[in-house]
């Protein structure tokens, strides 16, 4: 009994001297959470003093974050290489750290721009549920990168040195970086909490160095006696600070912003500052690039009395070669996307969130299913095919007579190859469940596309097959009973004109196509002819639109079928019917033939936001007419109303462009109304 005292005594001994270890050692961790670990600072020294060869002190550059603000820099970049100046190395952190890490890459101011215009923003970021910390995925625009600087890239091999400032949520401490991967550095670098997750790192879990100091100005201090900083903070005076999200996004920035106006006023009369115009420019506004840009460079213009002074030091003949090469492979990175705005995926990527699939897209080929589904959606994607499955519920609202919803699935398989060709295969099984009614709907679509007359012109060949089976004849199908297909064959040419003057022509295209309606026991043929522009006046921001459309039946017999993506809008079952039934002859007229003109304004300095969050940007408001010959007479029927648009941008990320109109319908004498979404994501 005594001898288990004397263990049970030396155990709980023993437990409190580890308890005491431990208590210290969580001390000693506590105070060193502002002692920051780098990794990669012997040899990024090494490289400056390779660079100035111990003659002169270094240029340092400072590259803040922002946001969106910090496409800024790449103005300030441009100017000081117009001054001879290319920084010895770069600090940078957020935002800042794209354009940073693309410029130590190689690419010239001029370069990242054109990268950065060239593409669809937006679309290289995608929605998920948050299961790895964040809410966004940034596969593509990793893999848009990676075709143009190469997919295996070292920090500490780029021609400019460069540190990346991140924060580390498992040690709490700032983690620079100046060594290792490009693209894992690139990703944590701009890994905002819960909009991107964190990033694994040599044990780490980094997140966006931003949200603690935007300008890390005394650690390019610890290099060089010459620094440069470029900064775009944070300064909109016209935020509802009592709206939740506002509060939380203006709180984050207090603390980020008072800790780089502290390191910047301890720098101040020596260091270089160039306070770039942007403050009062949104951190989602990412279509404004070229106007941040031109900003950056007349802020960074004003200080060309205290960059005089700064050591020259002009690109380097292999800086221009590495340039050189960087162009051909943004120039075949560009054909690849241009066509398809697709990015082969060098790194799977998997997907799971919100998924909304709309059969409104311009690019849609379907015309017997007009319709919206959404759902959670799963995404694959690999190389060059994307699949995707999205289960939720089935949608039309597009008109004040058809509103129905039903339970659906719709699954998807693109494949784009040989850069030029692309085949999709889609299917879409709903359920009508007041009618206890199947409806599936699928389709193959096989699409070549070219560019010619520098790339102004793109010519596409497309051949589409589509059916819808409605096995009870449910209503939620228009007018499509039992056992129906669609086969077309478009030529179709979109023209893509400079608009540099007072006047401006945008979606412009002309299409002409062979189509066979069948429903397995009588098929017939049409030629369709449509074409499509708009013209903009952009000092007054007034618009018009026209879009018109003929189809003619070969075979003589009349009744030429109407679809709802002709753009007549009506309630009018008789029109909305036509020729859809092979069965009945109630039409004699061979032709039918629409043309509809809107006259709007669209604003271009309009943007407002709900906390940041969500923008409205593109919006308008126009005086639609509606036309329709498909009788053999002259007098057309007509539809006039209203139609008010706008794109909700999520994070300055993604849009859902939305539509809502509002008329009179002269063949039934009544209102005609309704809305449509014209995305998939």
């Amino acid at each position: 009994m005594k001898t288990f005292k004397k263990l049970l005594i030396m155990a709980l001994l023993i437990c409190m001297a580890l308890s005491s270890l431990a208590a210290a050692d969580e001390a000693d961790d506590i105070l060193l959470s502002d002692v920051p670990i780098s990794y990669g600072d012997a040899m990024f020294r090494e490289r400056i003093l390779a660079r100035t060869q111990g003659e002169r002190s270094p240029v340092g550059l400072v590259l803040s974050g922002g946001s969106a603000r910090a496409f800024a820099h790449i103005g300030v970049l441009k100017y000081l290489e117009e001054q001879d100046i290319v920084p010895d190395f770069i600090i940078s952190n957020s935002m800042g750290s794209i354009v940073g890490l693309l410029y130590a890459a190689g690419l010239s101011p001029d370069q990242i721009l054109e990268s950065v215009t060239s593409i669809n923003l937006q679309s290289m970021f995608d929605l998920t549920l948050p299961v790895s910390g964040g809410m966004l995925d940034s596969s593509r625009f990793l893999a848009k990168v990676a075709s143009i600087v190469g997919s295996d890239l070292q920090l500490e091999t780029l021609p400019i040195p460069i540190i990346v400032v991140t924060e580390d949520l498992v040690t709490k401490r700032q983690i620079t970086i100046s060594e290792g991967d490009f693209f894992t550095v690139l990703q944590a670098s701009y890994a905002l909490p819960v909009y991107f997750p964190p990033v694994e790192y040599r044990g780490h879990l980094l997140i966006d160095g931003g949200i603690t100091n935007l300008a890390p100005v005394d650690m390019a201090y610890t290099y060089a006696d010459s620094v440069i900083v470029s900064t775009t903070f944070y300064d909109i005076d016209t935020l509802n600070l009592k709206n939740p999200l506002t509060v939380l996004n203006v709180s984050i920035d207090i603390g980020k912003r008072r800790k780089g106006v502290e390191e910047l006023k301890q720098a101040l009369p020596d260091v270089v500052w160039i306070r770039c115009a942007v403050e009062d420019v949104s951190f989602m506004e990412f279509d404004r690039v070229e106007y941040l840009v031109e900003q950056g460079y007349r802020s960074a213009s004003e200080r060309q009395e205290q960059l005089s002074a700064l050591h020259k030091n002009s690109v380097s003949p292999e800086l221009s070669e590495k340039r050189n090469d960087l162009a051909a492979r943004m120039k075949e990175s560009s054909n690849i996307y241009g066509l398809y705005q697709h990015v082969p995926l060098n790194i799977p990527s998997k997907l799971f969130g919100l998924g909304l699939d709309s059969d409104y897209l311009k690019a849609d080929s379907s015309a017997l299913k007009d319709d919206s589904t959404i759902g959670l959606k799963f995404i694959y994607r690999k190389d060059d095919i994307s699949v995707s499955v999205n289960p939720g519920y089935s949608f039309d609202f597009r008109s004040n007579d058809r509103f129905s919803t039903a339970p659906a699935i719709r699954a998807q398989f693109d494949y784009t190859f040989l850069k030029h060709l692309r085949l999709s295969l889609y299917s879409s099984f709903m359920f009508d469940i007041a009618n206890v009614a199947p409806i599936v709907s699928s389709g193959v679509d096989l699409e070549g596309r070219i560019f010619a007359f520098d790339e102004k012109l793109r010519i596409s060949l497309l051949q589409s097959y589509e059916q819808i089976n409605n096995f009870e004849d449910s209503d939620h199908v228009d007018f499509f009973d039992g056992h129906t297909f669609l086969y077309s064959v478009i030529a179709k040419g979109s023209l893509y004109p400079e608009n540099g003057g007072l006047w401006a022509f945008n979606d412009s295209s002309l299409s002409l196509s062979f189509q066979m309606l069948g429903d397995f026991s009588e098929v017939r043929s049409f030629v369709t002819a449509r074409g499509t522009t708009e013209i903009l006046n952009q000092n007054l921001d007034l618009f018009a639109s026209v879009n018109t459309f003929g189809r003619f039946a070969l075979d003589g017999q009349g009744d030429v079928p109407f679809f709802f993506s002709d753009g007549f809008r009506t309630t009018d079952s008789q029109i909305k019917s036509q020729g859809h039934d092979l069965t009945l002859s109630s039409n004699p007229a061979n032709h039918l033939v629409g043309l509809g003109i809107s006259i709007g304004y669209r604003p271009s300095g309009f943007d407002p936001t709900m906390a940041e969050m969500f923008i409205f940007n593109n919006s308008s408001v126009a005086i639609y007419t509606d036309l329709l010959w498909n009788r053999n007479t002259f007098a057309p029927y007509l539809s006039l109303g209203l139609e008010l648009h706008t794109d909700i941008s999520l994070l300055g990320i993604r849009s859902l462009p939305l539509t809502i109109y509002g008329g009179w319908d002269q063949k039934v004498n009544t209102l005609v109304w309704g809305f449509y979404f014209n995305m998939v994501f």
